[in-house]
């Protein structure tokens, strides 16, 4: 019998809900949901809202709170790829404890520490690759008790960045080597450069859909719903129409508020791009993206245009096996790349309980 497990991502404005059934093939889709945050909600009643919308997914979906993997994201989490000299492990745990401070932002004291061992030199003198990983405790904790309180003891707590790796690595295992993954969520983005079976730089960025929201209602004097309503239903505009009025046309005015809140953007992603290139020798070849802002219009054409790189979104469901009657080719296609994050964490099997 097949083994479940359920990746749920608590995210900025959305709840996602993926379930795979892991057999002896690849693991098959079964379940599929997505549950928005009100946006007016903060603090206490926000948090409120999300604990009733998990408990909707088990009560609504038939999601298995026993089989669920979640993870945590944002500014908060630091991954880095290190090099440090080759030692036993009790005294590789040790030696990151201490190299630690000199890559993370916070003290040791306000994060939760991890690694994992990606090479280890064979001779002496040679280094070894260590992803460290360090998590502001107050970013878990708040997690966990949102997932205890809607009934959920998840069976690991992961890092979206890497669940964003595992899928990509699972969905294009010929296409790893020299490629950008750009997850662009509500408020933040994750950028990923991979080199081979691992990532080469992991960064998150204060970028995603509700900067481009806030700036579009602050121009065009709408509330933040009209103007997320306008943002999707017009987005980019990579040329002016022969004739169009830029300075009285709604359509254009959003592509303008769009273009401008993503220089940043597209700023960072270039540092990163050069950063890698002087470091390897080698240039990206490709970019992949997803999350919600993935799907305005004209964007992956318009981000090609300023970065130069073909850009695709990425669908996280190419090589998972589901029932064409139940999930939609064409709507796995179109509308994938919103479960990217939740794909990759489901795609970590859990022991049978």
């Amino acid at each position: 019998m097949a083994r479940v497990s359920v990746g749920l991502e608590v995210g900025a404005a959305v709840v996602k809900m993926v379930e795979l059934a892991h057999g002896k093939k690849n693991p098959r889709l079964t379940k599929l949901a997505r549950v928005e945050i009100p946006p007016a909600l903060e603090g206490d009643d926000r948090k409120s809202a999300i604990i009733k919308i998990i408990k909707s997914l088990v009560a609504d979906h038939g999601m298995n709170p026993r089989r669920v993997i979640s993870g945590v994201g944002g500014e908060s989490v630091i991954v880095r790829r290190i090099m440090v000299p080759t030692m036993p492990d009790e005294e590789l745990t040790q030696a990151l404890r201490w190299q630690a401070e000199e890559y993370l932002p916070y003290s040791l004291d306000e994060v939760y520490l991890d690694f994992h061992v990606l090479g280890r030199g064979k001779r002496a003198g040679d280094e070894t690759s260590v992803m460290l990983v360090g998590v502001k405790k107050e970013t878990v904790d708040i997690h966990l008790d949102i997932l205890k309180k809607a009934g959920i003891i998840p069976q690991i707590l992961d890092v979206n960045a890497l669940a964003l790796f595992n899928i990509f690595e699972f969905s294009h295992p010929q296409e790893l080597e020299d490629i950008a993954v750009v997850e662009m969520g509500h408020s933040t983005t994750c950028l990923l450069i991979l080199e081979g079976e691992c990532p080469f730089l992991v960064r998150n960025l204060n970028f995603g859909g509700l900067h481009i929201t806030r700036a579009i209602a602050e121009k065009l004097g709408v509330d933040y719903s009209r103007a997320n309503q306008l943002k999707e239903e017009h987005g980019l505009r990579i040329e002016q129409p022969e004739g169009g009025r830029v300075s009285s046309d709604t359509a254009a005015e959003i592509s303008d508020q769009i273009k401008k809140c993503m220089r940043d953007l597209i700023n960072e992603i270039l540092h990163s791009l050069d950063y890698y290139s002087s470091q390897k020798g080698k240039k990206i070849k490709k970019i992949f993206i997803s999350g919600g802002s993935a799907y305005l219009n004209n964007v992956s054409g318009f981000l090609s245009g300023a970065l130069g790189l073909p850009v695709e979104r990425h669908n996280p469901f190419a090589r998972i096996g589901h029932n064409p009657r139940r999930f939609s080719p064409d709507y796995l296609e179109k509308e994938g790349s919103f479960f990217a994050v939740g794909s990759g964490l489901a795609l970590r099997e859990v022991a049978r309980i």
